[in-house]
């Protein structure tokens, strides 16, 4: 069922825009802390492990870059040297023979995620060998999801044919925004010629499910530039679109000081920008609104999961095929494995000096206990089903919802009186209106968000 299409007052969104989580996980990455050692890490696989009939869901961080995007917030290395490629593909093929080896009885695996950085800097012959190492290593299923992040300027034909033959079926295009005035303020250039062919060319080969990832807030970018953008989207009608907001944090990404602020969007036209696209994508393109910021055509498996609910969320954002444990191989790579999250070191010489010492490359990561796992639950059925049973909750914590979420509880008071959510006796719903504060209320179920918004991490939330 489509949601039904509603006007952001101005005044709500003066209220609620504020800096907060994505909640691609829960707790969010600043709370984890270096105190999470190797040795917790293997406890953490070792407890996977028991569960032996459950598959794995696995990502590929392949971080190579010609040039450095001036948006970008991704773990990346800018360059073309291939000894620097094929050293990092060697002690790729170390971690994922080393974490495999604590796996012994939990090869199964449902999904496979290849992101970056660029994968499709890879050519075609590298490709296959990170793909053999993990067949060797894994047992991949027969109807796993495999899917690749591509960069449609740098990704030939053959590459391509390569990963269809290898049973990639979904792809995520970069796009970001296809006005070349915009394009030149950050520093990506793409045509719309290369990204139609792409897609051609991908959907001819069989790939059953390509998304675009386009941004709003962008320097550069007004009403004419934006409706451009979209009037090219809307002619290819890719499956699925991710519209995200710009994080503008350059005292966390240096090169983000390169980006001209004084072309940003002011805030009213950055709103009008998400407003735009959401009623154009719904109303002419006909795509239905995923959570609250990825939309869909009504014939693909995202909104189908969405009216039979069973739609899930995981750092590569929004899927239709969980797994119990999701475990990440490569530089900055990220696993949440056994109640416990653990990421890769993020710069390359401390992630190959890790490895080259035979040592597991962990940075830093976080043991949930019970009360995580609880507000981890209720904030990611928000965040899909934009709706949680009090009892799932409830049967974990062995009291009321609203007794254990007090604070909360009173909070959403507030939320209720400005038509942003519902409450019955069973459930918490998010309104249709409430779907574009969406990150605001999972922001009242996190213990950690007051000490973390301290360190200025996050990104605004509208």
């Amino acid at each position: 069922m489509q949601a039904n299409q509603v006007n952001l007052p101005a005044a709500l969104v003066e209220k609620y825009d504020c800096t907060g989580p994505r909640y691609t996980s829960y707790p969010t990455a600043p709370v984890w802390s270096d105190a999470f050692q190797e040795t917790h890490w293997h406890a953490a696989l070792k407890e996977a492990n028991q569960n032996s009939s459950a598959p794995l869901a696995l990502y590929v961080h392949l971080p190579f870059c010609v040039k450095r995007c001036l948006f970008c917030a991704c773990n990346v290395v800018i360059s073309s040297r291939d000894d620097v490629l094929q050293e990092y593909l060697a002690r790729l093929e170390k971690e994922i023979e080393q974490v495999a080896g604590h796996l012994p009885d939990r090869r199964k695996v449902s999904g496979i995620h290849w992101g970056g950085g660029t994968p499709t800097h890879l050519p075609p012959e590298e490709l296959e060998r990170v793909w053999s190492k993990l067949n060797e290593q894994f047992e991949i299923l027969p109807d796993a999801e495999l899917s690749i992040e591509v960069h449609p300027p740098v990704t030939t034909d053959t590459q391509l044919e390569t990963l269809a033959r290898l049973g990639f079926r979904r792809m995520s295009l970069g796009v970001q925004d296809l006005d070349p005035g915009v394009q030149d303020l950050i520093n990506r250039h793409q045509t719309v010629a290369q990204t139609e062919h792409v897609l051609n060319k991908a959907r001819a080969l069989g790939f059953n499910s390509v998304n675009f990832d386009l941004i709003y807030g962008l320097p550069g970018q007004t009403m004419d530039t934006w409706n451009f953008t979209l009037d090219e989207v809307l002619r290819m009608r890719p499956d699925r679109l991710a519209i995200y907001s710009y994080a503008h944090v350059p005292w966390l990404h240096k090169h983000q000081e390169r980006m001209p602020e004084d072309l940003m969007p002011a805030s009213e036209l950055k709103i009008e920008l998400l407003r735009t696209a959401s009623r154009r994508l719904s109303k002419e393109g006909g795509y239905r609104e995923i959570g609250f910021d990825h939309f869909a055509l009504p014939e693909d498996e995202m909104a189908v999961a969405v009216d039979e609910h069973r739609l899930y969320r995981n750092f590569m954002g929004y899927t239709v095929k969980p797994a119990s444990d999701y475990v990440g191989f490569g530089m900055s790579a990220i696993s949440e494995v056994g109640h416990a999250f653990m990421q890769n070191h993020t710069k390359l010489n401390r992630w190959n000096e890790s490895l080259d010492n035979g040592s597991s490359a962990v940075s830093k990561g976080h043991a949930l206990d019970l009360d995580d796992q609880v507000r981890k639950i209720v904030i990611e059925r928000l965040m899909c089903n934009q709706r949680v049973a009090y009892a799932q909750a409830e049967s974990m914590i062995g009291k009321p919802f609203k007794e254990h979420f007090a604070e909360a509880w009173e909070a959403l008071a507030e939320f209720e009186t400005d038509g942003l959510v519902m409450r019955n006796e069973e459930e918490l719903v998010v309104t249709d209106l409430g779907r574009h504060f969406l990150r605001n209320v999972c922001m009242l179920f996190d213990r950690y968000l007051e000490q973390q918004l301290k360190q200025g991490r996050y990104s605004r939330t509208i």
